[in-house]
């Protein structure tokens, strides 16, 4: 019974890996990651001759004003419900336990 569940676990696995494995050989040959870099080198080559048009036009220029950022909050409920569980825990590791290590060292001394 046993031996029958982890090579049923084991096939699982293997396949997952094989299908894993294919989509980034697919993802590869198409030349998707190629794109989606030669995408951004237009986007930074578009920014610098803006700034360089910017700078002969003689404005005041900041590199901040060319700079695309991409700050996507992924953020929900569940994720900040574990972030503020983390923040606790880490609040009662650092404050409590060293006011325990105070009182024992206490007792000891």
């Amino acid at each position: 019974m046993k031996k029958k569940k982890s090579n049923k676990l084991f096939w699982f696995v293997l396949i997952s890996l094989f299908v894993v494995y294919m989509g980034l050989y697919i993802a590869n040959s198409t030349g998707y990651y190629e794109s989606k870099l030669s995408e951004r080198v237009t986007l930074n080559n578009k920014a610098i001759a803006q700034f360089e048009k910017d700078v002969a036009s003689g404005k005041d220029v900041t590199i901040d004003d060319y700079l695309e950022r991409e700050n996507k909050d992924y953020s929900n409920k569940m994720s900040k419900l574990g972030l503020n569980i983390s923040n606790k825990c880490e609040d009662f590791m650092t404050k409590g336990l060293s006011k325990f290590l105070k009182v024992v060292g206490k007792l000891f001394s």
